[in-house]
């Protein structure tokens, strides 16, 4: 089969590889779609994640199948599986935990303990083959059918949209409550839309690319560029005490100093992003504002539910999907991220 694998920075091939039967409590999936992650540009740009070294639970190191975002349809089942039958229409959780620390046995497996490696990540497409193939064998644990109606590509949507949503989970976001969100990538996006459909008062999303931006305000988000207004300023005419919940999805020093200037006080500060360097924070200041900050890793038992939201809201998700390339424009795909601010969520398919 055809699987698009990387070998370490700057190296990825389009090769053909085996693919063996299905282990007795896996499923093998046809893949539909699989999005790529800003993740994966990092993984090809920096070597970010990527197992140089053995890892300590899949056994695996480079090459590696890329992908964490896909969704495809059951055609081989394991010995041991009872739930899933041929021609299933499924979405892959893609993370990898031992199922038997304490943090995994009390439903945090986005926390394994024993996912600490020397390099790699503890999800399919860094640290064991991921969905950029025309098929994957897949725990059936950790996949889930699509609801009726929602088509493939906005089931390969379902990872990202669970990152998303844990974040809004951990901040405890209500109905009523006034929101922003630092960065419109796509994590952005989707954090500012979720906010949306679960009845934030007032979404304001905050960027330096108005290619970005337009798209933000496709969504019906309020925006806000930096390099043309002061953010701060600006959502204190409207909200002088300022919002209740930032979300600080852009990984940076200086939208994390806007994120605490505009959060009101006692309000919370809601890490998302994952940060390429170390930041600065003044705790004493912090502490003086009442600021609850709190920080966020992937996401757990969220899938169902975040798939019944894309489901309600097809045509607001549709959106987000801004390209569809097949393997051979896999590289392209993957570095347009970068150079291209219109992207939002491009989309790999074996079919095209």
């Amino acid at each position: 089969m055809k699987a698009v694998r990387i070998y370490g920075k700057e190296d990825i091939r389009v090769e053909d590889v085996p693919i063996s039967d299905p282990k007795p409590d896996q499923i093998q999936i046809k893949v539909k779609y699989c999005g790529i992650c800003g993740s994966d540009l990092h993984a090809y740009t920096d070597g970010f994640g990527l197992p140089m070294h053995k890892h300590p639970i899949t056994g695996r190191e480079v090459p590696i199948t890329l992908g964490h975002e896909f969704s495809g349809e059951v055609v081989k089942l394991g010995s041991e599986i009872t739930d899933f039958q041929i021609g299933d229409a499924v979405a892959i959780e893609p993370l990898i935990a031992c199922g038997h620390c304490a943090n995994c046995r009390a439903g945090n497996y986005n926390l394994c303990l024993n996912m600490h490696a020397e390099d790699g990540g503890n999800f399919l497409g860094y640290s064991d083959d991921g969905g950029m193939a025309e098929y994957v064998n897949a725990q059936a644990s950790f996949a889930y059918k699509l609801p009726k109606g929602m088509n493939y590509e906005l089931g390969a949507l379902t990872e990202p949209t669970a990152v998303a949503y844990e974040a809004i989970k951990k901040s405890g976001l209500i109905a009523g409550q006034t929101v922003a969100v630092m960065g419109a990538g796509p994590i952005g996006l989707l954090t500012a839309l979720l906010a949306k459909t679960m009845n934030a008062s007032q979404v304001y999303i905050s960027d330096l690319s108005e290619e970005r931006l337009a798209k933000a305000q496709e969504l019906g988000l309020t925006t806000l560029n930096p390099s043309q207004v002061d953010v701060n300023d600006e959502i204190r005419k409207d909200l002088p005490n300022g919002v209740d919940i930032t979300f600080e999805c852009a990984g940076a020093q200086p939208t994390l100093n806007t994120a605490l200037q505009i959060t009101r006080r006692g309000g919370i500060v809601q890490i998302v992003a994952i940060f390429g360097k170390p930041v600065t924070i003044d705790l004493s200041a912090a502490t003086m504002q009442g600021y609850n900050i709190n920080t966020v890793l992937a996401y757990n038992n969220s899938f169902p539910l975040v798939m019944g939201m894309i489901n309600n809201h097809q045509d607001l998700f549709k959106k987000l999907i801004t390209n569809k390339l097949g393997f051979d424009q896999a590289i392209e795909g993957i570095k347009s991220l970068a150079t291209d601010k219109s992207q939002v969520k491009i989309m790999i398919s074996p079919e095209l």
